[in-house]
């Protein structure tokens, strides 16, 4: 027989199917229409900074501090060691060209100095004694030759003599030959004895070359080591103030060791120190200002210093116009060294936004007091602006302060 069948289950089942599917539309709903709302917070104007975007000459600078010192300083060293015998000037002090500021004492300097003296005045009174023998050996050489050239002439005239006697029968046959074999003798003798004399000429005239020029040789030794005891006594270079000038009567002073130094105190330059990732951008010539006693003065890079120690390098910059007649070695000034020319641009005053956006987007306010998210593109920027590429104005107004507050929100409703 047939059994009546339950429908609960499958109505069960469809109202399940029912309710999941309405529940994915709904949520499906929430998420479209969340995707038409705007986030917004509330903020006091007191607490947001607001700057104005404005186009002007855009300088790209950085500021770096720059320290006093005199255009030229020649330091002291001990050429020589020894002893402190004499201080003839004080720290600080002024000197000239060519004024003593210490003597040293080296008793063993000056004994080696007179050793090797000795040996380079008997090494150069050898060599006058070589070269006195070559002139001797010339001297007798030229005497044989002409001794024997006298011999020649006499024999010559005997033998014409010796041929009419042999003519006229007068003259043994025998004496006449033993004449001409003296004759021939004397004449192949000459000829040794003259290329005897060409070859001492010749090696005459070498050796008195290397001669000379050894026996200069000896006195620019000897020059050395009277100026090497002379170096014992350290006088400046040039005129200047002294400093660092500090020794006492017996103090001892290594070969190398620092004395002192002398500042050319004429005209002065300005050093200052750079962070290392601007090492590409700086080279002789850039322009620089800094202000003193509420004047600008402008100053240029004349030396680059390649070493980088600590993360910085050294410049050094000179002034381009008239020094300031009151400024002191040590001094300091905040020296801003333009990095480009300068050029019209649409600049946005700089802020602590950078931090959270990275220059990317930023907030501009309405007229309504309501600050939208716009996004940006800036460029290059010095400590007070930032280029302004893409996005923005003159007069548009700008947040400029933290968003760190504003968790990203899309609008800001600044009371």
């Amino acid at each position: 027989m047939d059994r009546a069948i339950d429908p609960r289950p499958a109505r069960r089942k469809r109202m399940i199917v029912l309710g999941c599917a309405s529940s994915l539309v709904l949520i499906a709903f929430a998420l479209w229409s969340s995707s038409f709302t705007t986030s917004r917070v509330r903020v006091e104007a007191a607490k947001v900074t607001v700057s104005t975007v404005e186009k002007g000459l855009f300088r790209e600078f950085i500021p770096v501090t720059g320290t006093v010192q005199p255009i030229q300083t020649i330091f002291l060293d001990a050429l020589e060691g020894g002893t402190v015998k004499q201080r003839f000037v004080e720290d600080g002090h002024m000197v000239k060209a060519g004024d003593a500021i210490i003597e040293l004492n080296n008793p063993q300097l000056h004994m080696d100095a007179i050793n090797r003296e000795a040996q380079l005045l008997d090494q150069q009174n050898n060599l006058r004694n070589t070269r006195l023998a070559m002139d001797q050996q010339t001297t007798r050489l030229r005497d044989e030759l002409l001794n024997l050239d006298k011999d020649l002439k006499r024999l010559e005239r005997d033998g014409r003599v010796d041929a009419q006697l042999m003519k006229d029968s007068l003259l043994a046959t025998n004496t006449f030959l033993n004449n001409q074999e003296q004759l021939v003798y004397m004449r192949e003798k000459r000829k040794l004895l003259a290329a005897n004399v060409r070859s001492d000429s010749v090696f005459r005239q070498s050796q008195l070359g290397s001669i000379t020029s050894n026996l200069d040789l000896i006195q620019q030794n000897l020059r050395f080591l009277r100026e090497n005891l002379q170096n014992l006594v350290i006088k400046a270079p040039i005129d200047g103030q002294l400093s660092g000038l500090n020794v006492e009567l017996g103090q001892t002073k290594q070969k190398g060791e620092r004395i002192a130094q002398i500042d050319v105190l004429g005209s002065f330059k300005v050093r200052a120190r750079i962070p290392e990732h601007y090492v590409s951008r700086v080279s002789m010539g850039l322009l620089g200002t800094f202000t003193h006693a509420g004047k600008e003065h402008s100053i240029e890079v004349f030396k680059v210093y390649p070493e980088v120690s600590n993360g910085e390098f050294d410049v050094d910059l000179r002034f381009t116009g008239a020094q300031p007649v009151d400024i002191r070695r040590g001094q300091t000034f905040q020296v801003r060294l333009q990095l480009s020319e300068d050029l019209q641009a649409v600049m946005l005053p700089r802020g602590p936004f950078f931090q959270d956006t990275g220059g990317q987007w930023v907030y501009v306010v309405d007229a309504e007091g309501k600050a939208v998210k716009r996004e940006v593109k800036l460029g290059r920027q010095n400590p007070d602006m930032y280029e302004v590429l893409e996005g923005l104005r003159p007069g548009d107004h700008v947040v400029t302060s933290r968003y760190a507050a504003f968790n990203d929100a899309d609008e800001l409703v600044i009371q």
